[in-house]
């Protein structure tokens, strides 16, 4: 009898330390498993954080490129990075100068996930008031008004001449003002005819000619030139690097500075070189009486009246 007490108790004993081993495996594995799920998450997590911030420099990179032959007269004053766990975000600040005063502009923000997406986010909108019977509706951004360009070889409806209105603008005031020519002049007629007044040379890129029966003008945004500099001709190499680095390089814009390439050099046949460059507008700034030293200017077809900033 007691040898088959033992035997139950032995057969208990073993059935306890078989539960106890299988515990000690199970939680064993449940440790293994949870380590090495932390370490393949925080790998995962490195790997897209490098990603993402690889692409975080790649865009704005990209996007600096576009902006430096884009927008009439407008600078990029540089951008703030804002990091979290999951997502970037980047706000580019772009700046108008008007005769040594910075008028902010647009900014430009995006956002960026870890998992490789990317989004701008667009907050500011151009307003215009006006009727549809009026000859022409001027465009505002943010309380200042949007400069518009008119191609040379282009019939408008009608063209717009905004000098009268320098004798109505305050003396204390700095000026912007867009021309467009009647014709392609070169880098260096431009800037012998405005001197330092010359803010933006407005380049004829060919993707204008085309005749529609409404012509609509060109808003100062969308229109592609380059920033003057002390050195004219290097602004306008620094044009024309800028188009042949977009095309090389993967991006929203490679097909369109491959048509601008193509464009300006009859499709490669002609070299893109700065004296080859053909000015078909400006934009210069200036108190009111200073630019009306313009007014008789033969080359001009347009005129229109952009930002204005007090002078202190």
């Amino acid at each position: 009898m007691n040898d088959n007490n033992d035997l139950f108790q032995n057969d208990n004993d073993f059935s306890k330390l078989v539960k106890k081993a299988r515990r000690k495996s199970l939680m064993k594995n449940i440790v293994i498993s949870l380590s090495v799920s932390l370490l393949l998450f925080a790998g995962l997590f490195w790997l897209g954080t490098f990603l993402m911030y690889k692409k975080v420099d790649s865009e704005i990179s990209y996007d600096y490129a576009t902006q430096s032959i884009q927008g009439a007269n407008v600078q990029n004053m540089g951008s703030l990075y804002n990091y979290t766990p999951f997502s970037a975000s980047v706000t580019t600040e772009t700046k108008k100068i008007v005769s040594g005063v910075p008028v902010p502009w647009e900014n430009h923000e995006k956002v960026f996930s870890i998992f490789g997406s990317s989004r701008l986010i667009q907050s500011n909108f151009v307003t215009g008031t006006g009727n549809s019977e009026d000859e022409r509706i001027p465009v505002y951004f943010q309380g200042e008004r949007v400069i518009e360009f008119y191609t040379p070889n282009v019939n408008y409806a009608f063209l717009p001449d905004d000098r009268p209105l320098l004798d109505d603008i305050d003396e204390n005031k700095m000026v912007e003002m867009a021309f467009s020519f009647n014709a392609a002049y070169s880098v260096e007629e431009v800037q012998n005819r405005f001197s330092t007044h010359l803010n933006w040379y407005w380049v004829d890129t060919g993707l204008t000619d085309v005749q529609t029966e409404e012509a609509e003008p060109i808003f100062g945004n969308n229109a592609y030139g380059f920033l003057q500099n002390q050195d004219s001709v290097e602004s306008a190499n620094g044009f024309i690097q800028q188009i042949k680095w977009l095309q090389e390089e993967q991006g929203d814009f490679q097909e369109e500075a491959n048509r601008l390439y193509d464009s300006m050099t009859n499709n490669g046949q002609n070299d893109l070189a700065p004296e080859k460059l053909g000015i078909i507008g400006v934009v210069v700034t200036g108190t009111p009486e200073e630019l009306k030293q313009f007014n008789d200017a033969q080359m001009i077809r347009a005129a229109v009246l952009g930002v204005t900033a007090d002078k202190y």
